[in-house]
């Protein structure tokens, strides 16, 4: 299965893809902060090579144009669930679950 991540912008009419990667990536979670989108999602692109899964992100634009194409990997384990996140301002901190 290949899920394209798509997200939903107030200034842009249409969804377009974050990653067109292969295998699937799951939960995306988007946050506007500094003028920019960031989306964050777990990926499972590695998981025919050596079973793991990965936490991704890529910047977009306010217009829509996709900063970080697919995205750049954070985080790769066996288990990486489920992302969620915060910004305090500074930095960015980026949760996943572990586990069931």
């Amino acid at each position: 299965m290949n899920m394209v991540v798509l997200i939903s912008l107030c200034l842009v009419s249409v969804d377009f893809p974050i990653c067109t990667a292969t295998n699937s990536q799951y939960y995306p979670k988007v946050m506007c902060e500094n003028n920019q989108y960031y989306v964050f999602w777990q990926d499972r692109r590695h998981y025919a090579i050596d079973t793991t899964y990965s936490i991704y992100a890529a910047r977009v634009a306010l217009d829509g144009t996709v900063i970080d194409a697919d995205g750049k990997m954070l985080y790769n384990e066996q288990a990486a669930y489920v992302p969620g996140i915060s910004y305090d301002g500074t930095n960015f901190l980026v949760v996943y679950r572990d586990g069931c």
